[in-house]
């Protein structure tokens, strides 16, 4: 039988062996053009997990792999990959492809646009976890991902913030702490366990110094029980 046990470690496996590290692309909806499937990973070896028709649109949030594929948001929230031939850019989208350094800030932190926005695709806010393994999965628009120490124009890495109740200050490095779970490799992915009782999580995008952005990048709190036994 398929239990629930047998999908965490499968999950958590897939976590060890895959570390994708997605860049800044062009946002907005991406037009197929052609019949596309699309994987779990950037590679043709990757599930399957839905497709395309040709002339249908869809959200592209980032490339990958090198620039050859990209990352798209699928209708539930989720994330998959579709090659970056099969789909046609819209025009008027942000160009997200240079990797020229960014000038910093009067107050020299790394600069955002003003509509680039971080959230949870996993979980939801009120959600009840009854085991308390959280699978958190970290969504981005309009902003690029690279590892801490590259700095990247329009760029950063993600920061969980658990049960924080002050934030942290916008003109110094982001702590890291069990408080402050730091993703410096770029991961967008994060299995952990937390006790019983009710948690609060935000997420926060840190520079390739881990100074948050101007004007700051982060997402809503929201909030996650995880009953006793």
């Amino acid at each position: 039988m398929f239990t629930l046990r047998k999908l965490s470690t499968l999950l958590i496996a897939a976590s060890l062996t895959v570390l994708t590290t997605v860049a800044w692309a062009q946002s907005g909806q991406y037009t197929a053009l052609s019949n596309s499937n699309i994987r779990a990973q950037p590679t043709t070896q990757s599930a399957v997990i839905g497709g395309l028709q040709a002339g249908e649109t869809i959200t592209v949030v980032a490339e990958a792999a090198g620039g050859s594929w990209y990352q798209v948001e699928l209708l539930d929230g989720s994330t998959g990959y579709i090659f970056g031939r099969l789909l046609q850019p819209p025009p008027e989208a942000h160009d997200m492809t240079t990797p020229e350094t960014a000038e910093p800030t009067e107050d020299g932190r790394s600069p955002a646009l003003e509509d680039a926005f971080v959230y949870f695709i996993t979980p939801f806010d009120g959600d009840i976890i009854p085991g308390g393994q959280v699978w958190v999965r970290m969504g981005l628009r309009n902003m690029g991902v690279s590892p801490a120490g590259v700095d990247r124009r329009f760029t950063g890495h993600h920061h969980l913030l658990i049960n924080v109740e002050q934030l942290p200050s916008m003109d110094e490095p982001i702590p890291a702490d069990d408080n402050h779970i730091h993703f410096g490799r770029g991961q967008t992915e994060h299995l952990m366990q937390l006790p019983p009782g009710e948690h609060t999580l935000q997420l926060l995008m840190g520079d390739h110094n881990h100074l948050p952005h101007n004007p700051p990048v982060m997402s809503k709190p929201i909030t996650i029980i995880v009953p006793e036994s």
